[in-house]
């Protein structure tokens, strides 16, 4: 094997295991269990909610999304809002994802709130390009009888 060919096979094994360095710190790293907010917050629901995605409870995790409107309460022309075997598809579907969310900002406004997280999903996406994808994601929320409920997003695509 000629000296050119060892640097190359030098330079992708480093490569290789500064991927696995960086798969591994992510995964550990960070990995203790946040102490759990109140569920009649803001943080609380959207923790909760996440925690539900996670553990694939994905009743208990719908069950923090404010109920759908029957088709009379919703404005004519537009589309009706998602149905739980939608949801859950959606759901089931994020299941082979790894992911992590970092509660942010809380804004209480009446009886309307925001909550921001950042999503850090896990894709692997080849030697060469970097497999953490972060969003911003800012869930809005509403009080319904003491209780903090998601309006929105309600669907799963932060996950992806």
């Amino acid at each position: 094997m000629n000296s050119s060919n060892r640097v190359l096979v030098g330079f992708g094994i480093g490569i290789a295991v500064l991927v696995i360095i960086t798969i591994i710190l992510v995964f550990t790293l960070g990995q203790k269990s946040a102490p759990l907010f109140s569920e009649n917050t803001p943080e609380g629901t959207v923790q909760r909610y996440l925690q539900a995605i996670q553990d694939r409870e994905y009743t208990k995790a719908y069950s923090y999304i404010t109920p759908v409107p029957t088709p009379t309460d919703y404005p004519k022309g537009y589309p009706p809002p998602q149905s739980f075997e939608y949801w859950m598809q959606s759901a089931q579907n994020s299941a082979n994802t790894n992911w992590r969310a970092t509660l942010g900002q809380t804004v209480i406004s009446g009886d309307t709130a925001t909550v921001g997280i950042k999503v850090e999903v896990f894709r692997s996406q080849g030697l060469f390009n970097n497999p953490i994808h972060s969003n911003a994601v800012t869930f809005s929320l509403k009080k319904v009888n003491n209780l903090w409920l998601i309006t929105s997003p309600t669907e799963l695509y932060w996950i992806y």
